[in-house]
């Protein structure tokens, strides 16, 4: 009897340890599956179509950010530089050279540690493929070197040791730190580059937060946080899926949320601000994220469109544009008027005499205009539809047509192939962010021909002190809006949604949205 007993109980703490460890199993599937997050993307492109040197559009540069990361980072409270791959960066005062410091201990998932020698081989990459848009680093670093492969020599890098990478400018230049912040200066592992053309083929290792598990052709791409990271916490998403939203075929982001596909609509999305709001008015799981008033939606002529238009007819075509939209704008939440196109509290912004010049240039207009001979583009700013019936009443025969291509970045056949002009919402943020800053001249957003264009980046980078830069900055402000090249629509945050109990920390003097900003618990 005791024998039995002893075997029954012996039975009785066996099944409660399986029943337990099938609990816990399943609770932990559970808190696996609920750390998954479910991301609208307006992007439709495969992981092997994003590339860190060639970064034209929002979505580009939002995945980028959340799979590599550059050298230095900056902060989401004040903008400010802070430590990224290089856990710490400082000038020598003796000698102009500029040091980072690697992090010791930072891997891959599959446990490649990153050093100085990824560093300098991303660097060196960068200045082979020349395309990047977001600064001009080679007259920096490389001016008199013709870098052809990456084992090219250039004076302005040298790798001290595994985790020390000196820059040399030839004199102090300030702003390096912010150029290097932009995720075109993503640090990239060495092994997951192709020795011979550059091209990535490895976007598992990775050097940022979250590595891609898989992907498909049509833009659905699965991420995976990488435990190894400096970002990395258990209160992150441990898998991010991207899922393809507003663009082609695929169902709008409103959409994918309401059918409780989605948990998240970035900032990015190709929906409007107003769209977003509503949206969160109407359920009662999302929480809502905005920015600071750092988006100005505005007319932008093109190469075209200033070689065909007057000054006076640009400005004339922009006034009944804006005159015809504004009922539009303001009556949507979230948008306010915009007279200039920087932001009125940041750096750039006009003086208030150089307001009032522009205001009695734009009431001066005689310019008549007809709509037959503009050729319109909507790029990026939601439904034509929101344009197109007002547009066409203002001005009879206008051609408007909505567009993913940059005419600036774009390649045509001829000049009667690009637009007239585009409207677009771009960001240029509030302080002077070198990266934007140049991104935008060399995207066409003040006009100049890419001579010209060049010109102006390297003679604005030459410059050391900040206020001669932005007096600098100021004057191509006001000279693009005199001349009509830019025609300020409106302005608006950069607005975010996400489902409780998600909650954001996303920055709100940016308009980047990295997941690692994303946490639950």
């Amino acid at each position: 009897m005791f024998l039995k007993n002893k075997i029954f109980l012996s039975l009785f703490v066996i099944v409660l340890l399986i029943g337990g460890y099938i609990v816990i199993t399943q609770v932990s599937q559970k808190d696996k599956k609920d750390m998954k997050l479910r991301v609208a993307f307006p992007y439709n492109k495969p992981a092997s179509h994003y590339e860190p040197t060639r970064i034209h559009f929002g979505p580009e540069y939002i995945f980028l950010e959340n799979i590599y990361s550059p050298l230095v980072e900056l902060s989401n409270a004040n903008g400010q530089p802070i430590g990224g791959v290089a856990e710490k960066f400082q000038w020598d005062e003796k000698t102009n050279e500029y040091y980072l410091h690697i992090r010791k201990g930072l891997k891959t998932v599959d446990g490649y540690e990153i050093t100085a020698l990824d560093a300098e081989f991303s660097l060196k990459r960068l200045l082979v493929n020349s395309s990047n848009t977001h600064g001009n680093f080679k007259d920096i670093i490389c001016p008199d070197s013709e870098l052809k492969t990456v084992e090219s020599p250039c004076e302005g890098i040298e790798v001290k040791d595994r985790y020390t990478l000196i820059l040399r400018p030839g004199e102090k230049k300030p702003f390096l730190t912010h150029i290097l912040t932009a995720i075109d200066f993503a640090v990239i592992p060495k092994i997951s580059v192709d020795p011979k053309t550059l091209a990535i083929t490895d976007y598992r290792n990775t050097s940022g937060p979250y590595y891609v598990e898989s992907s498909s052709e049509d833009g659905k791409i699965l991420l995976r946080v990488n435990p190894n990271h400096y970002h990395y916490s258990n209160a992150l998403p441990s898998e991010v899926e991207f899922i393809p939203s507003g663009i082609g075929t695929h169902k709008s982001s409103i959409d994918l949320y309401k059918e409780g596909k989605v948990d998240h609509i970035t900032t990015i999305d190709k929906l409007n601000p107003e769209k977003i709001i509503n949206l969160s008015k109407e359920v009662n799981d999302a929480s809502l994220h905005t920015t600071m008033d750092i988006r100005t939606f505005a007319v932008f002529f093109t190469e075209r469109g200033l070689k065909e238009f007057s000054p006076d007819e640009r400005l004339a075509y922009g006034e009944a544009i804006k005159d015809a939209l504004s009922s539009y704008f303001l009556s949507q939440p979230g948008y306010q008027d915009r007279k200039q196109f920087l932001p009125p509290f940041g750096d750039g912004q006009l003086l208030d005499e150089q307001k009032e010049a522009v205001e009695r240039r734009i009431k001066n207009i005689k310019s008549d205009v007809r709509g037959e001979k503009l050729k319109l583009a909507l790029l990026r700013v939601g439904s034509i539809e929101n344009y197109q019936k007002p547009l066409e009443q203002a001005l009879p025969g206008i051609e408007i047509y909505e567009s993913n291509k940059i005419p600036a970045l774009t390649n045509y056949n001829s000049l009667e192939e690009m637009p007239h002009a585009f409207i677009g919402g771009p960001d240029i943020t509030f302080n002077e962010d070198i990266s934007l800053i140049t991104y935008s001249v060399n995207a066409g957003v003040f006009g100049m021909s890419k001579v010209e264009r060049q010109q102006w980046i390297a003679k604005y980078m030459s410059i050391i002190e900040k206020t001669v830069r932005l007096d600098m900055l100021q004057e191509l402000h006001f000279k693009s809006l005199m001349d009509g090249t830019i025609y300020p629509l409106a302005s608006s945050p950069y607005i975010a949604l996400l489902r409780k109990p998600w909650k954001s920390h996303l920055p709100q003097i940016f308009a980047n949205n990295p997941i690692w900003m994303i946490t639950k618990n």
